[in-house]
């Protein structure tokens, strides 16, 4: 690549990526771009996995043009393959049959969710199992095979894989130098990395021919790569590093292998409790909101990244908020007016203007976001 090469790309159209499924993250990115680091930082509990999973997942595979490929790497340190796999079949009984919840014979409504495809969910009065019923057990059958298996691939009974997907889900934790190598590999098997020899001195004064890599062509230049680490703070540490370290060399290694091989990351970490200040509250009032400054044990993610999203739960109430950026939370008779709020803020980034403020409306047993709507 060069900068005539890269110019006739943009002409083209190639730095716009496939579709997030949010119209206004889509404007901020041009969709997901090749060669980009992107940070997703939240509270516990606010929805930052949910959010990844449909944004970079979910919508690019079921809207992306058939002819562009995606495949994912995802480091998964806090969620399960199979309870992934329950979660992403609850979205599609949403957006295959329409269907996101269901009446049951006692009379109470429930969401499809993840619980209850795989028998977790309980009677509030009886305490007993709510069954799937035989209408849904077939539809989820259909899912398993149209959209499970394709994405996450098959495993026998003893979670062997017998056939590839598209995500290569990993649960193992990986060191920073053990992900790095897995992805090396996964490049070498996918491409070639390009070599320049030069000479040096070494340190009896010799001159030494050695090799460098100043480039990589991968097999199929139109494909994505999306690699997502969840979460930043669970890779082991290696040589001795604290918390801090480990952290910033992962982001070291993903530094090169984004320029190198063109690969999108998107890292999920948590904040600090920061938040919650109360001098804080005060000075930001109802445009309260996480910046790069709240996330925890590493600064050098909104240095490094060319998108920094930070989530935020306004209803929470330890916050004790009335309205949020001038809209209204609560009624008049105090009743919680946008109950599945979420608001996502672009703080930091390299390729636009920033801070831009974005108002979702999050169903989490669905996987699903929409944009929220003000009421009038």
């Amino acid at each position: 690549m060069n900068f005539v090469a890269a110019f006739k790309d943009g002409q083209l159209g190639k730095n716009k990526g496939p579709s997030t499924g949010i119209k206004d993250l889509d404007l901020a990115m041009l969709g997901i771009p090749r060669k980009s680091m992107i940070g997703v930082a939240a509270g516990p509990k606010v929805g930052k996995s949910t959010f990844v999973d449909f944004a970079f997942v979910l919508s690019p595979y079921l809207l992306a043009p058939p002819e562009v490929e995606i495949e994912w790497t995802y480091f998964s340190y806090e969620v399960d393959r199979i309870s992934k796999e329950f979660k992403f079949a609850a979205y599609f009984f949403l957006y295959d049959y329409g269907i996101e919840s269901f009446t049951y014979t006692n009379g109470k409504k429930y969401e499809i969710s993840a619980n209850y495809l795989m028998g977790k969910l309980l009677d509030e009065v009886t305490l007993e199992q709510i069954k799937v019923s035989t209408e849904h057990e077939n539809m989820l059958k259909n899912i398993y095979l149209r959209r499970i298996i394709p994405l996450f691939g098959e495993y026998n009974e003893n979670g062997v894989q017998i056939k590839k997907g598209k995500i290569d889900f990993i649960e193992q934790r990986e060191n920073p130098t053990g992900i790095r190598n897995y992805l090396i590999n996964y490049a070498k098997a996918n491409g070639k990395f390009i070599y320049q020899d030069y000479e040096t001195t070494d340190a009896k004064g010799q001159k030494v021919k050695k090799q460098r890599v100043i480039g990589y062509k991968a097999d199929n230049s139109e494909k994505y790569r999306i690699i997502i680490l969840d979460t930043l703070r669970k890779v082991p540490p290696e040589r001795g590093f604290n918390k801090k370290e480990t952290v910033d060399k992962v982001l070291e290694y993903q530094e090169e292998l984004r320029n190198l091989c063109h690969f999108t990351f998107i890292n999920i970490i948590h904040l600090n409790r920061s938040m919650s200040d109360i001098d804080r509250l005060k000075y930001m009032k109802d445009c309260l909101y996480p910046t790069g400054d709240d996330i925890k044990d590493t600064g050098n993610l909104s240095e490094a990244c060319n998108y920094l999203f930070t989530m935020f739960n306004a209803n929470d109430d330890k916050y004790n908020l009335d309205k949020h950026f001038g809209m209204k939370l609560t009624g008049n008779n105090k009743e919680v007016l946008y109950p599945n709020y979420r608001s996502l803020h672009l703080v930091e980034s390299r390729e636009t203007f920033c801070p831009r403020h974005i108002r979702l409306n999050m169903s989490g047993n669905n996987n699903n976001f929409t944009k929220l709507i003000e009421r009038t």
